[in-house]
């Protein structure tokens, strides 16, 4: 067998599933979805597909800026080795499509997004490791708080709710159940809807599997039903 027959034998095991996927999402979200795939493959470290996706989201229209504050706000989530890896690829087809980028600056106050944190998550965190020995404790929340949310969130390039539904995604392709938990209700206090945030997740199927995606799905309906009683 092949090399050529090996691949052409997984991808008609797999587009049917891609192919449902992108229909069903179609018609439950907007054109900004094509977006999730290019998130995970960032979160899991693949980099092959990265420059067709980028081209893929670049298509229907989606702004080069918003493909990039994406890409960017990615870094406080899985870190700064996996972000800077799938840059080139993204700066390539920027650079073979000759897309001229609108200079991004902050456009909020300096502690927009330490507002943001208290408005969506309070102190969760700073309660949860308030025990940790020798400053600890007191570092990761302040960290958290200055490079997770005011470092990112100055940038009006997103909406907060944008943001919040990215980032959830991101988190559901690593599989932390707490933080999945806390920013699904999280996402929901910041504007998006059950169905946003259900549907987004399914367009994570072909890339991260079913188990993660049916777990994450009934984390979003809990979250939605607690906020609602």
């Amino acid at each position: 067998m092949t090399e050529q027959s090996v691949l052409a034998g997984f991808d008609r095991r797999t587009c049917p599933l891609v192919r449902a996927v992108d229909h069903a999402g179609a018609m439950h979200l907007t054109r900004e979805r094509l977006l999730i795939p290019l998130i995970a493959s960032i979160c899991q470290g693949t980099i092959s597909p990265i420059a067709a996706q980028t081209e893929t989201v670049l298509a229907v229209g989606v702004a080069p800026e918003i493909v990039l504050e994406v890409v960017y706000q990615l870094t406080p989530v899985v870190g700064t080795l996996r972000v800077s890896q799938a840059l080139p690829a993204i700066q390539q087809v920027f650079t073979d499509q000759h897309v001229t980028l609108a200079a991004a600056a902050p456009d909020q106050a300096p502690d927009f997004g330490e507002q943001t944190q208290a408005e969506l998550y309070g102190t969760e965190i700073k309660h949860l490791l308030h025990d940790l020995p020798d400053g600890a404790g007191d570092f990761i929340p302040a960290a958290l708080t200055n490079h997770f949310f005011n470092d990112y969130y100055r940038y009006g390039v997103l909406s907060v709710k944008d943001r919040e539904r990215y980032e959830l995604l991101a988190l559901i392709t690593l599989n932390v159940d707490f933080q999945i938990k806390a920013h699904a209700r999280g996402s929901l206090k910041a504007g998006n809807t059950e169905s946003e945030l259900v549907w987004s997740a399914i367009q994570l199927l072909p890339y991260i599997g079913f188990p993660l995606v049916i777990n994450s799905v009934r984390v979003i309906h809990d979250a939605a039903t607690a906020l609602a009683e």
